[in-house]
C-alpha cells in the first residue's frame, strides 16, 4: 500500500492530516495535545491562560518587526484584543498557542463573526523556527475545532508585507478575495 493511500485512510478514518504528530486522547477535542517529532522541535498546543499574556504579546511583536510590518521601537505591542482574550475569543471562537519548554512560540485563534463565519486572528510563528511545521498544526488545530463548531466559512486578512503568508494560506486552500488598505483579505469553505 502506498504512503499516499495511507495517509488517505489515516485522513478518513480520524478526520485528520497531521504527518509526524501524536494525538493524545482527550475528554476535551479542543485541548488536543500535539506532539511533533522534527529536528527536537517538541511542542504542545494549549488552549489561551492568563500566564501566557505577555509571552503572547511578545511574541506577536517580535514577530511582526522582524518581517518589518511594525518598528521595533512601538514593542510591546498595544492591541485592545490582547488584553482581552477571554472577552473577544468565547464561544464557538478559542485563541491557542504553541508552547515548548514553557514559553510560547506561536499562537493562532478562532473568532466568531455569526452568520456561521468564523475569522481566523493571531497567527503567528517566531521567524526563528519557520519552516519546522509549528503554523501548519496551529492552522490545522484551529481549522479541525472551527470545522467542528459548525462554521461554514472562514476568512482572514494579513499584511501586504506578509509574503510567507500569503503563500502558507493559499497552499491551505484559502483564496484571496480583496484587498482593504495595507491587508490582504482570504477565505475558505468549510464545508
Amino acid at each position: 500500500m502506498s504512503e499516499w493511500f495511507k495517509e488517505l485512510v489515516l485522513k478518513t478514518s480520524v478526520g485528520v492530516s497531521l504527518p509526524g504528530v501524536r494525538i493524545s486522547p482527550s475528554p476535551h477535542p479542543e485541548k488536543l495535545d500535539y506532539n511533533q517529532n522534527m529536528d527536537d522541535h517538541n511542542f504542545k498546543i494549549e488552549e489561551y491562560s492568563d500566564e501566557y499574556k505577555e509571552q503572547i504579546k511578545n511574541v506577536i511583536g517580535k514577530t511582526l518587526a522582524d518581517i518589518s510590518v511594525i518598528d521595533r521601537k512601538n514593542l510591546p505591542i498595544n492591541d485592545k484584543d490582547l488584553d482581552k482574550i477571554k472577552n473577544i475569543y468565547f464561544g464557538k471562537g478559542r485563541f491557542w498557542v504553541a508552547v515548548k519548554d514553557s514559553k510560547v512560540i506561536g499562537t493562532v485563534a478562532i473568532r466568531d463573526l455569526g452568520g456561521n463565519i468564523a475569522k481566523l486572528n493571531r497567527m503567528f510563528v517566531l521567524i526563528e523556527i519557520h519552516g519546522n511545521g509549528t503554523g501548519q498544526k496551529l492552522l490545522d488545530h484551529a481549522l479541525s475545532f472551527a470545522k467542528r463548531q459548525g462554521f461554514i466559512k472562514i476568512i482572514l486578512n494579513t499584511h501586504e508585507f506578509m509574503h510567507r503568508a500569503h503563500r502558507f494560506y493559499e497552499k491551505n486552500g484559502f483564496k484571496k478575495v480583496s484587498k482593504t488598505g495595507d491587508k490582504y483579505n482570504y477565505e475558505k469553505p468549510l464545508v
